[in-house]
């Protein structure tokens, strides 16, 4: 099973991007979770920390007295049980060749894409920005002030995907050339369905 994770930034096209991802056969590709599977991530890397601190003392018998950091759970227990909620959470058919997500949540914390990784290296990670962030600011619950925010984000964005392999980086306007799109499904490793594409850009939905 595939899993194609879309980090975007907000009012970019990301939708759009998502529904053109949906075409490829035997896929289920997944909208927000307002930063659900963020948090999940977020315990992972907690609990891999608190794996790391056992305190040897304690663990080999040279004192009775627990130490803070004593943890009797079984790491590879605990990560699995993660795996399957993140999982529950992305798809309940599995079935589908082809699943993943979008969010729009990964300001300042882009270090999460690698953990999702580390749990799931069978990952294809697609970056996704406006080109136009004048435009962007002025569409939904952006503002003119959000302008800061919105380059910052697409930077960490953009410098993610330089830095990595598994990960392509993609601007809106990519989303109305079909040759661009036939590169991110050529990346993804998917053909894609032209006649699908089409009815999708020609109805604009976004």
């Amino acid at each position: 099973m595939k899993i194609i994770l879309i980090c975007a930034t907000g009012r970019s096209g990301s939708t759009t991007l998502q529904r053109i991802i949906n075409t490829i056969e035997e896929s289920n590709i997944n909208g927000e979770n307002r930063g659900a599977i963020n948090k999940l991530l977020e315990c992972y890397m907690n609990i891999k920390k608190t794996n790391k601190s056992l305190i040897h003392s304690y663990v080999e018998g040279k004192t009775k007295i627990k130490p803070a950091w004593y943890n009797c759970y079984d790491f590879e227990n605990v990560k699995n049980n993660i795996k399957n909620t993140i999982l529950s959470i992305i798809t309940n058919d599995n079935s589908k060749k082809v699943i993943g997500f979008k969010e729009i949540r990964y300001y300042g914390k882009i270090y999460l894409i690698n953990h999702f990784i580390e749990l799931f290296p069978n990952t294809k990670v697609i970056c996704h920005i406006d080109d136009n962030i004048n435009r962007q600011c002025k569409s939904g619950w952006w503002t003119e002030d959000s302008q800061q925010h919105i380059t910052e984000y697409n930077n960490q964005l953009i410098n993610y995907s330089k830095s990595n392999k598994n990960c392509y980086l993609t601007y809106m306007k990519n989303l109305f050339n079909i040759n661009d799109v036939k590169k991110i499904f050529e990346f993804l490793g998917e053909e894609l369905n032209e006649e699908k594409y089409k009815y999708i850009i020609n109805n604009n939905l976004k």
